[in-house]
């Protein structure tokens, strides 16, 4: 199961899965370095771990779409 992090709180880390529901986890589960916008997944080890793939496809396919609702129709 690969999420994004949704956000990061004290208390709770916000996920969403690839179908669109929401997780909750407390923000201990995360490993370390995880941060809000990286997609991650379970590990073996009951962290969920970043995919550095998944993170940098995602946030180039963000990326592209935002540069194309940026640009101006001459």
């Amino acid at each position: 199961m690969l999420c994004s992090v949704d956000r990061i709180t004290p208390h709770a880390a916000y996920l969403e899965d690839e179908e669109g529901r929401s997780l909750t986890v407390l923000p201990e589960k995360l490993a370390p370095g995880v941060a809000e916008g990286d997609m991650v997944a379970p590990g073996d080890d009951g962290l969920w771990h970043t995919d550095p793939a998944a993170t940098q496809a995602r946030r180039a396919r963000v990326r592209a779409l935002l540069d194309r609702l940026n640009r101006k129709e001459p």
